[in-house]
This record gives structure tokens, C-alpha cells and sequence, in this order.
């Protein structure tokens, strides 16, 4: 089984990162308009029409699109949010529409699967949208196969060891590498939006990001990681030839070989096709299986 993984935009100014298998999509996050999606879709080989399902992290307006949840109603596919989504959704015509279509489904903390067939493990953040989460997201052809495992991991002002337990073993990781500290402390932005983004209820820095990729390797399996997304880099306080060089001189000391993209905004970047790597010897998911959907 092949998962392909398309950041869509990532970014301040809207965020969707399509999962797709066997030709369903999964959209994460519904930040675009529907036409922009369209675009966006277009240019990695999808259309709304193999839109099977979409997720919400939370409900902050770069992540989620009124219009865009109408195209959801209209076209009848299923909404996944939190419960604590629904008061600041519930004034949305979009969220409306859903609801009257039967179309909402809510999910907490456990596991479960989507109407795709994917395996999803929601992971508390901490942000100050409401509700946050992360997701562990696995496919599989069938239970006696290894599954593709794919972490996503952004908008959140610090991480945890629970967070980097639940993203290891992940054959591609994308995490928040937001911005570069000095480059936040030293923008004309506001003394209380500076705060915020550099507090634990804000966004994560290169450094912060960096870290957390350090974490999971050192419960990862050799081979395991293979992609590595850097997430909602700031236009104005960061730049992706930091973001990355963070993120290589973090990986050099372990040894393997992981491909580290930077997503954009601007475009649908990057476009990935994931396939299950090696067997693997271990036997709990802390040493290598998956989830048991």
C-alpha cells in the first residue's frame, strides 16, 4: 500500500495537507477556499471528487474555511472535529450545513478509523485555538501487512515526551518548525503577538521543532523516519533555508538517511509517495508496530 502525502499550503495564511489512498483523500485542515483547493488538488493528481473524509486540528481561521466547509455539505463527505470544536464552529453557515447533513463526526482522544479506512490516533496539543491536536495516521492493505505511519504534528508552543512516544516509528514526520527566535524577537510584530508565539501556547521555533525531531528518533527504530516535513514556517520571522539546516544538523548525528522538505505556502510542496518500509524485528508499538485498528 502507497499513501501519498501533498502539503497543500502550510502557513499563517491557510493550511490543508491531503493524505490519499487508493485513491480516497483525507484532507487535514480546510484553511483554502474551495476553489484554491481545487487548484491545489489538481496539481498533485486529486480532485475534490476523491475527497473521502477531512479532520480538523482546530479552529483558528488559517485552518479552517467557511466556504470550504459548504463544498464538505455539498458533496456530502463526512467532518471530523473535537466536541470543544463546536462552539466557535457553530456560527459557521458551513458547519451548519454539515450538521443538517448528518455529515459531523466527533473524535477524543482514543483511536479510531475514518470512513477512509485510516487509522487515527488524535494527540493533544497545546495552542491557543481551543482544542488542539496532532495526529498519528496509519494505513494498511490489510492487518497482516505493515502499515505506512505518518505523524502530524503542528500549531503547538511546546512538546512533550507523550507527544514524541506517539509520533515514533513514523515513516514520515511533519512537525511545526515556525520560526526562527531571534528573527521573532527582532520583527516589528507586536510586543504581545511575540509573546505569544514564543510562549508554550503559541508555535513551536526551529530549535523547539529540532528538539522534538531529536526525541522521536531516539525512540525510532534505524531506517523508520524516512520523511521529514517541516510545518508553518512564518513568512516573516523565519526562512526555510534556516528551518532546514536546523533540522539536517539535528539528523547528521544519528546517522540516516531522511529526506527533510519545507512546506509551502505558496504551492502544493511537498507532494510524497510512501510505501511501507522493511519489516521490522520488533514487537510493541514503543519498538515498531502499529496501532491495533
Amino acid at each position: 500500500m502507497t499513501v501519498q502525502m501533498a502539503v497543500l499550503a502550510s502557513g499563517s495564511q491557510g493550511n490543508s495537507t491531503l493524505l490519499q489512498v487508493a485513491g480516497s483523500g483525507l484532507l487535514i485542515d480546510v484553511g483554502l477556499g474551495p476553489r484554491a483547493l481545487a487548484t491545489r488538488l489538481e496539481s498533485v493528481g486529486s480532485t475534490w471528487g476523491r475527497i473521502g473524509s477531512a479532520i480538523l486540528t482546530h479552529t483558528h481561521g488559517d485552518h479552517v474555511n467557511n466556504a470550504t466547509l459548504l463544498q464538505l455539505a455539498r458533496l456530502a463527505v463526512p467532518f471530523y472535529c473535537h466536541e470543544g470544536h463546536r462552539v466557535a464552529l457553530s456560527q459557521l453557515p458551513g458547519f451548519q450545513a454539515l450538521e443538517q447533513g448528518r455529515l459531523v463526526r466527533h473524535y477524543d482522544e482514543a483511536p479510531f478509523l475514518s470512513v477512509n479506512g485510516l487509522g487515527i490516533e488524535p494527540l493533544e496539543l497545546s495552542h491557543d485555538g481551543g482544542p488542539t491536536y496532532g495526529f498519528r495516521v496509519e494505513a494498511r492493505a490489510d492487518r497482516r501487512t505493515r502499515p505506512v505511519a505518518i505523524g502530524y504534528l503542528a500549531d503547538t508552543g511546546h512538546w512533550t515526551d507523550a507527544m514524541a512516544d506517539a509520533m515514533s516509528h513514523v515513516d514520515l514526520l511533519g512537525v511545526e518548525f515556525n520560526h526562527d527566535v531571534e528573527m521573532q524577537r527582532l520583527s516589528p510584530r507586536s510586543p504581545r503577538l511575540i509573546a505569544r508565539n514564543l510562549g508554550d501556547r503559541g508555535h513551536l521555533s526551529n530549535r523547539q521543532g529540532a528538539d522534538f525531531v531529536k526525541a522521536v528518533l531516539d525512540r525510532s527504530a534505524p531506517g523508520s523516519l524516512r520523511h521529514l516535513v517541516l510545518l508553518h514556517l512564518s513568512q516573516q520571522c523565519n526562512h526555510p533555508t534556516l528551518a532546514v539546516g536546523t533540522a539536517r544538523e539535528t539528523i547528521r548525528p544519528f546517522r540516516r538517511r531522511i529526506a527533510v522538505h519545507a512546506a509551502s505556502q505558496a504551492i502544493a510542496s511537498p507532494n510524497l509517495l510512501i510505501s511501507p518500509a522493511a519489516p521490522r524485528k520488533s514487537k510493541t508499538r514503543a519498538e515498531g508496530v502499529s496501532l491495533p485498528f
